[in-house]
């Protein structure tokens, strides 16, 4: 992972894009799920085969969450006990 100036992020080990806009990124990564939040957000460059991704726009902030975490008691799972 390269991050330029907040303004163009270089990600490889992506293994697919759950969902997109300008506002967020949310990726599956290697590492674990990625959020990538900002403003005017743009995926300019995405190669599937290799696993590269460039992000350009306003980077405010990058947050992983690991692979192993499961969401076993989640909000809809307490309400049907």
């Amino acid at each position: 992972m390269m991050l330029w100036e907040r303004k163009k992020l270089q990600l490889s080990g992506i293994e697919d894009v759950i969902s997109f806009d300008e506002l967020s990124v949310y990726l599956v990564t290697d590492n674990g799920n990625l959020l990538v939040e900002g403003t005017e957000l743009h995926i300019t460059t995405l190669d599937v085969a290799s696993g590269n991704m460039i992000i350009e726009g306003l980077i405010r902030s990058m947050i992983y969450n690991d692979k192993e975490t499961k969401k076993k008691d989640g909000f809809f799972a307490k309400m049907l006990k």
